[in-house]
């Protein structure tokens, strides 16, 4: 390991208080070699038992992406008049009202997606995956990429079957995340606002 490369704590401290969740992006394809960099980074995050079982699928065309987000809007679509909570309804509603006004509110125009999966029966999966992806998408940072956690992806991901095959999720796999990901079309100066941490100190 070369010491000499290692940023100092407050380096660290600035890098990882600045970081924020990227939804503009420009139009500009990310190298396959630096996507390639980027899943190569992320096998170095810790698994439970060390087993390693972390599968990546890079959606590398902007148009496959694109594919994507009307079969999440169906999904959406059906499950609003199912949902009890009135808030979360409506967030599924508004969701197909952007789409039909032109509107991507899911994948949001990004040229690139990357989704982690692994088998549904590994205890340590989920925790395998988010780690991982969390992984590369601060190390994507680092190399002047945006990320966003594709939330509504991942929820209809296990559960809506035409979506689950477009995905091309194995059998016996489970989507545990994954992250839009581009150059962004902006540039903030500002970190990012938070709460204070819910702690309990014993």
């Amino acid at each position: 390991m070369q010491e000499d490369l290692l940023p100092s704590s407050e380096g660290v401290k600035q890098f990882l208080t600045a970081r924020r969740s990227i939804r503009r992006y420009k139009k500009e394809a990310v190298s396959h070699e630096l996507l390639e960099e980027l899943i190569d980074l992320g096998r170095y995050a810790p698994t439970g038992s060390n087993k390693q079982q972390v599968h990546w699928t890079v959606f590398e065309n902007a148009a496959e992406v694109r594919r994507l987000v009307p079969l999440v809007i169906d999904w959406a679509r059906l499950m609003a008049p199912k949902i009890p909570d009135q808030a979360t309804a409506k967030s599924m509603e508004s969701l197909a009202l952007a789409w039909d006004k032109g509107e991507d509110a899911i994948l949001r125009g990004a040229p690139h997606l990357i989704m982690v999966h692994s088998q549904g029966d590994i205890p340590s999966a989920h925790a395998d995956c988010v780690i991982s992806l969390t992984y590369l998408e601060l190390y994507a940072a680092s190399k002047g990429l945006g990320t966003c956690w594709a939330g509504y992806l991942t929820s209809a991901a296990n559960v809506y079957p035409p979506l689950r095959e477009a995905l091309g999720l194995p059998e016996g796999h489970r989507c545990f995340g994954a992250v839009m990901l581009g150059y962004p079309q902006y540039k903030y100066y500002r970190r990012p606002k938070r709460n204070a941490p819910l702690v309990t100190w014993r």
